[in-house]
């Protein structure tokens, strides 16, 4: 299946959390011509309950009745569920498209191989969010790099995490659920260098370890992620979970996260979603975008044009299986570290 005869495609939603409630239910209440909820599941029954009461659709009573439903044409995997991405293998079954806010690489024993034949093979439509992508300064720095600036020969980022709040609203600072940073927001920067720079890394690094000691051998919470280019360019990120219990307030005087982007005819500082200053010879420029279209609507509007197959910017399948594949490498190499000095 590459594309569906519809104009209004019905959605199923599997996974009623935070991103649901502030990013995706909004947006597609606001793009009614363009999706229509049929369907919602949630381990929770009385959460899918109460949604479906509210959105006028349907509660399914398990995720394979939910896949199955001639009146669900997409479906969306918007938080992480008891039964990992079983709904994933389900739809591949189907050939039904899927658009995915869960990073492969956060389920261990997927067998990312075996995957990648079932989905290549059905010619299912899958997209990844990846939404760093479509934020306003994203797409500005792409224009700048094509044009005023040049090539990126270094991108130097970082990343803080303030911890997860199922309730908080989605952003960079925060995960939509409890994962390692390796995999979020290592994940998602990942694909961001890929995206900005046009190409894959020829080489990978990972180093991880612990500010705040870990006597119970939790995840590190910090993490530097450097890929090489083959044209000599390089990206670096450093990911920190920030321990309010620790440190208290220092939010409040460190310097905001963002990202620097030194190209061969100019620079750039990013603070994601909305502020970028660049320089070039003629001086110093700000720009900073306004808050509407919503990630949320241009997510949805861009899955829009991938299921209509209309040009479209969405990722696929093959951007989200190279991110999981750098992160099972890293792991691994880390694993191989391990055992040579045991």
């Amino acid at each position: 299946m590459t594309s569906i005869s519809r104009d209004c495609f019905r959605v199923g939603v599997v996974g009623l959390g935070r991103l649901w409630e502030a990013r995706y239910r909004p947006a597609l209440e606001r793009l009614s011509t363009l999706f229509q909820v049929t369907a919602v599941y949630d381990q929770v029954p009385v959460r899918a309950a109460r949604e479906a009461k509210r959105l006028r659709c349907d509660a399914s009573p398990g995720l394979t009745a939910l896949v199955e439903r001639d009146d669900v044409d997409v479906l969306f995997l918007l938080s992480p569920q008891w039964h990992g991405l079983h709904a994933l293998s389900l739809a591949a079954d189907l050939a039904k498209p899927v658009f995915c806010a869960l990073p492969i690489a956060g389920e261990p024993d997927l067998d990312l191989d075996r995957l990648d034949r079932r989905i290549t093979g059905s010619g299912m439509i899958f997209v990844p969010e990846f939404a760093r992508r479509f934020y306003p300064v994203t797409l500005r720095l792409r224009e700048l790099l094509a044009t005023t600036l040049g090539p990126s020969r270094l991108i130097l980022g970082q990343a803080r995490l303030s911890g997860y709040d199922r309730y908080g609203v989605p952003g960079p600072s925060n995960q939509i659920a409890p994962a390692p940073l390796l995999i979020d927001p290592g994940t998602y920067l990942f694909d961001w260098c890929r995206f900005v720079r046009g190409a894959d890394p020829t080489a990978i690094r990972g180093d991880g370890g612990h500010v705040v000691p870990s006597p119970s051998g939790e995840d590190h919470d910090y993490e530097n992620l450097t890929l090489d280019f083959a044209d000599g360019a390089k990206a670096q990120f450093g990911m920190t979970r920030f321990h309010r219990s620790a440190w208290g307030e220092a939010t409040r005087f460190l310097p905001d996260p963002g990202v620097q982007v030194y190209a061969e005819s100019g620079a750039a500082w990013l603070e994601f979603p909305d502020k970028i200053y660049w320089s070039d010879r003629e001086g110093l420029h700000e720009e900073r975008f306004p808050p509407e279209p919503s990630i949320g609507d241009v997510l949805c509007e861009q899955l829009h044009r991938t299921l209509s197959a209309a040009p479209s910017l969405s990722p696929g399948w093959p951007d989200a299986l190279a991110a999981a594949r750098a992160v099972r490498a890293i792991q691994a190499d880390r694993c191989a570290a391990l055992k040579s000095r045991s």
